[in-house]
């Protein structure tokens, strides 16, 4: 029996693709509240859920099953790279969007947000200038 390199390249990919989906959602988990909210968002505004998210990928998963058993050759290797290249731009998106820093720019210099224990605060205190006037903290006017 001869085997041709893609019976030894399918199973690679898989496990690729399979690594790629344990590192997303191990990133989900490590996720901001304001970044769920943000990626939340973002789904509700194409009018889609969670759920159905999930969904499509189950279901691109077994029409790629589907596919491979009825010997489709053609149609699911490409189906499986699509979907590889799809897990891993979503990949690179969660891995920037968890590196990049909020800089906040006062008087034309970036002062970079420090982080806080509590992320339910939206506003960063800065420190004023040495030098400059600072607006004294006034009581709340009932």
């Amino acid at each position: 029996m001869k085997y041709h390199w893609n019976v030894k390249l399918i199973p690679s990919i898989h496990i690729i693709g399979f690594g790629m989906l344990l590192a997303i959602i191990s990133k989900r988990q490590k996720m901001s509240n304001k970044e769920v909210l943000l990626e939340q968002a973002a789904i509700s505004a194409a009018g889609l859920q969670q759920s159905h998210i999930l969904g499509i990928f189950a279901l691109l998963i077994l029409i790629i099953t589907m596919f491979a058993l009825l010997g489709l050759k053609k149609i699911t290797w490409a189906l499986l790279l699509m979907l590889n290249i799809v897990l891993f731009a979503y990949l690179m998106k969660l891995t920037v969007d968890g590196s990049v820093k909020e800089t906040i720019i006062v008087d034309g210099k970036i002062v970079e947000a420090e982080d806080s224990e509590s992320e339910d605060e939206d506003e960063v205190e800065l420190p004023a200038p040495v030098g400059q006037y600072q607006n004294p903290d006034l009581p709340a006017v009932a």
